[in-house]
């Protein structure tokens, strides 16, 4: 009996597997082509019951997650373990910095997402936080990849490698704060002017915020 759950574990596991890899390039697509469709769809979605929920698609956090683990794997397969750059100990091993990587990206979706309940002067609680959480994640998880292909690709040995990261670079933020302003505009119906601001406010905050983290984590390593 036992070895017959495990089996069908197993099965569940690699139907599961097999499911991502149709659904991802699917979500990214879908994310790049209509973006703010995809960070509505994220809303409804939560609406349905657990079981029903992103049938078609690959949830949120997932999706943020498989980016950049893609990209992770990019950066593996050409620079090898972690390039050139020095690392604290804790994050010597793959899972743990994947995971670190999987959570400051996370801090992106979730500022934005507080910045959304406060305009709205929606109570903060874990049930109004997931809806913009999760819309969040659909156009964070882009700019995850785009950028960790983008530090990837700096540090090729080819010519000019440096311009076409700077470019991908620019293009990924670029696409990301139009998103933002155009959610923030959507949701909280302020003019073009008050959106960006709240979008290249908001990114500029986390991004500070995070380096300093990273600041405080690194100096062991770096002084």
């Amino acid at each position: 009996m036992d070895f017959m759950k495990l089996l069908k574990s197993l099965e569940e596991l690699l139907y599961e597997v097999m499911v991502m890899l149709v659904f991802y390039p699917k979500t990214l697509w879908l994310t790049f082509r209509y973006p703010q469709r995809m960070m509505d769809y994220a809303d409804t979605e939560l609406g349905d019951v657990q079981s029903e929920q992103y049938n078609d698609t690959l949830s949120p956090p997932l999706f943020l997650m498989m980016c950049l683990a893609i990209s992770h794997a990019i950066e593996v397969a050409t620079l090898g373990k972690s390039g050139e750059v020095p690392l604290p100990s804790f994050l010597n091993s793959t899972e743990n910095l994947l995971a670190f990587r999987v959570l400051v990206f996370s801090v992106f979706p979730l500022m934005m997402a507080l910045r959304l309940l406060y305009g709205l002067k929606i109570p903060l609680d874990r049930e109004t936080l997931r809806a913009p959480f999760y819309a969040q994640c659909f156009v964070t998880a882009p700019l995850a990849m785009c950028f960790g292909i983008s530090q990837s690709i700096r540090q090729f040995d080819v010519p000019n490698s440096h311009v076409f990261a700077n470019i991908l670079t620019l293009l990924a933020f670029s696409w990301y704060l139009r998103q933002q302003a155009q959610w923030f505009r959507s949701k909280l119906h302020v003019g073009p002017f008050r959106s960006w601001a709240i979008a290249i406010m908001i990114f500029f905050m986390t991004t500070v915020l995070l380096l300093i983290a990273a600041a405080i984590l690194f100096w062991p390593v770096i002084k």
